[in-house]
């Protein structure tokens, strides 16, 4: 082989070797770009998973509050039910002795 073939080879080496540098740097450059966007991406689907777990948090608390509310209002109702109190109101309550008197009256008077 001569020199000017043997420089055509390296020549072509060379050329071989620059395109393949610039598809592998360009391909770097491709995979940086798509870090960065994902890593932005990440950072505001993180962002939204805080903002989620806050509100979970606050609709859990807010959960919580309505449940005792509910189990005191049960309890305040069973209370109610249990000594007769609040199913009358001082009208019925008075209706009510009305007609207990009318009827021992009525017993009373057939006795």
């Amino acid at each position: 082989m001569n020199e000017k073939q043997e420089n055509n080879i390296l020549s072509q080496d060379v050329q071989q070797l620059e395109t393949t540098l610039r598809g592998l740097w360009d391909q770097t450059k491709h995979a940086a770009e798509m870090i960065q966007t994902l890593r932005v991406q990440n950072r505001a689907l993180q962002k939204n998973v805080d903002e989620l777990e806050l509100k979970m948090s606050e609709l859990q608390r807010m959960l919580h509050e309505r449940d005792e509310q509910v189990q005191v209002t049960q309890q305040q109702l069973r209370d109610i039910r249990s000594n007769g109190l609040g199913m009358l109101d001082q009208n019925d309550k008075a209706e009510l002795r009305k007609q207990i008197i009318s009827l021992i009256d009525k017993i009373n008077s057939h006795l």
